[in-house]
């Protein structure tokens, strides 16, 4: 099953002019904002010369006349300089980062892989910074992205979402937000998969096999929330119980913690259902160790399809998320940025696809 990629644009927002003159009429309710290129196309001059006049870079090579044009033409159509696009134009370190949670986490090496292909063909160097998914470390890596040491950033918070970012960054950086829901906000850019959607497809197919009884081992942070509102919905659609397995990590060792104390517990569902790949693999260690069969006694699918998913025995049930490849697209996003093809796009989400993989242990 696959989820179809789309892209949904963010609302636009009003912001203010910086056209000469009297102020600039704003775009309609619902009407694209109109870009340094539509000027250039409505002009017939190119896109180099609209933005030396509509950044105001002087000296100027362009002349007078044709200066007087773009800004009667940016005028007319209602344009409205974005603030981003204007601190882009400044000095380039001509580095981009990466943010992530947890480097040891097996999810992003990938992500990482593609992000550092895009910026490598680009002519860009690449920085990692892990957070550890701790508030003080995330705030750390949000006062280094605001001093300018790289022209822009993918960034995967567990603390702080697009409106945080937009207010900490005043648009000194291009940024890319990797999130678990897309949430409409200024100029920054998210790219994210269907959490919930994915779990509810999953939830479904375990359904579908026959289970009733079915238990999601999540943790309630990060993307956990949205794929249990998938698993709750599946659930109450075939009018089933839910039953709530609650881990205070995201780890191996957080999955056969809270597997262990559900187990003790007198567990009596048929199938497990993990929020990652690493849970559901602390999972499996406990339902063995109690003697569990799997998938016999109890089935078990995970999230993420992490690289050694297919080497378990039996080989793990999954979501795949396409890493290697929303980290070479989130990379093309940021440098379509700073190369001022997007720059005057307001903050976009696009959905990137899922895919369920049906192995042996479900």
């Amino acid at each position: 099953m696959k989820n179809p990629t789309a892209g949904k644009p963010a609302p636009i927002g009003a912001g203010p002019s910086g056209v000469s003159g009297s102020k600039a009429k704003a775009p309609a309710r619902g009407q694209r904002r109109p870009t340094q290129r539509d000027i250039a196309l409505a002009t017939g001059l190119s896109q180099t010369a609209v933005s030396l006049v509509l950044n105001r870079v002087e000296p100027s090579t362009v002349s007078a006349e044709a200066r007087e044009l773009i800004l009667q033409t940016a005028q007319r159509l209602g344009y409205v300089p974005n603030r981003m696009a204007r601190n882009l134009q400044s000095a380039r370190t001509h580095t981009l980062a990466c943010i992530i949670p947890d480097i040891t986490n097996p999810t992003f090496p990938a992500l990482v892989r593609g992000f550092q292909s895009a910026a490598d063909a680009a002519g860009y160097d690449t920085m990692i910074f892990d957070t550890d998914g701790t508030l003080e470390r995330e705030r750390r890596a949000l006062q280094w992205l605001s001093q300018g040491h790289v022209d822009g950033v993918m960034a995967l918070f567990f603390h702080f979402d697009a409106a945080d970012l937009a207010q900490a960054l005043h648009g000194r950086v291009a940024v890319v937000q990797m999130v678990s829901e897309y949430r409409p906000s200024g100029d920054i850019d998210q790219v994210y998969i269907d959490n919930a959607a994915a779990a509810q497809a999953m939830t479904q197919a375990l359904i579908d096999k026959g289970h009733q009884r079915i238990a999601m081992l999540s943790c309630p942070r990060g993307p956990g929330a949205e794929r249990q509102r998938g698993f709750h919905a599946a659930m109450q659609k075939a009018g089933l119980s839910a039953s709530l397995i609650t881990a205070d990590d995201f780890t191996q060792a957080a999955g056969l913690r809270a597997m262990q104390a559900e187990l003790a517990e007198h567990f009596h569902c048929s199938a497990v259902f993990a929020a990652n790949d690493l849970l559901a693999i602390g999972a499996m260690a406990a339902l063995r160790a109690a003697g569990r069969r799997i998938p016999d006694d109890v089935a078990v699918a995970g999230f993420d399809d992490i690289p050694s998913a297919q080497l378990l025995h039996p080989a793990l049930t999954t979501v795949r998320r396409f890493e290697h490849e929303m980290g070479h697209f989130a990379a093309e996003l940021l440098i379509a940025r700073l190369d001022g093809l997007d720059a005057d796009q307001p903050g976009r989400g696009f959905e990137r696809p899922f895919e369920l993989v049906m192995r042996d242990s479900a």
